[in-house]
């Protein structure tokens, strides 16, 4: 999806307009986070996705969003933590995987790395990047 500058502003401004009426309605907390992130402002993404959780401690999006969120910070360990929640909560989250995957070979956790990317790749085959990082870290080895 690409959103042009004008959408992005209209989604904020609908955002903005549902928080102020209902400033604990997570749906546009969560929104207005995902704008922030498509938008590439992932520190104000990560104040909304905050609240967000402390209104509803046990979602999943808000878990793997908010670690996206991290991860585009350079905050490692915080995606991970975040990646880490949201594959508890919903254990065949393969993009979680494939994403915690990613951190951890950035961190050099090869080993982790790579049990990450070959769950994803059970889960979801045909998720092309996974089943790439899995070829590309069994190059390495041999």
């Amino acid at each position: 999806v690409h959103l042009s500058r004008r959408e992005l502003i209209a989604a904020l401004s609908d955002c903005e307009f549902a928080i102020g009426q209902d400033p604990k309605n997570v749906e546009a907390l969560s929104n207005r986070g995902s704008v922030w992130l498509y938008g590439g402002d992932a520190r104000r993404a990560l104040v909304d996705f905050d609240a967000a959780l402390k209104l509803t401690p046990d979602d999943v999006s808000l878990y793997f969003n908010r670690g996206v969120a991290h991860a585009q910070l350079g905050a490692k360990h915080k995606a991970i933590a975040d990646y880490t929640e949201a594959i508890r909560l919903k254990p065949d989250f393969a993009i979680a995987l494939y994403n915690r995957g990613g951190e951890l070979e950035r961190l050099g956790d090869l080993n982790a790395a790579l049990a990450d990317y070959v769950r994803a790749t059970e889960l979801a085959p045909r998720l092309k990047p996974a089943v790439e990082a899995v070829q590309r870290i069994m190059r390495g080895r041999s």
